[in-house]
């Protein structure tokens, strides 16, 4: 489930929780381009994540890129753990220091 938060603020958190798999992508991909295009900064939170795979990877960081390039902020509300950490081991991802919360 995908839920936007204080839309009417300059940063908007997005919760994702339940599986965040190549079933669910294009909803994930359709709420972060609508909390793009409307704020600056868009803050993530996985901790509700139960599966991970790496399609979900993927659109988070084009996500990221389309954001840096328009000069958008798109970050992790917490560090990346539980199915989402694991998901990025697999994927030889985790050493991006933007899943542990950094840049």
């Amino acid at each position: 489930m995908i839920t936007l938060t204080d839309m009417a603020t300059a940063s908007v958190p997005i919760a994702l929780d339940g599986p965040l798999t190549i079933r669910t992508i294009a909803d994930v991909r359709a709420a972060l381009l609508e909390a793009l295009a409307g704020h600056p900064a868009v803050q993530l939170d996985c901790t509700g994540a139960e599966s991970v795979d790496l399609s979900f990877i993927q659109v988070v960081l084009a996500a990221r890129l389309s954001a840096a390039q328009a000069g958008r902020q798109l970050a992790l509300a917490a560090p990346a753990d539980g199915a989402l950490r694991a998901a990025l081991e697999q994927g030889g991802l985790a050493a991006d220091p933007f899943w542990s919360g950094g840049a």
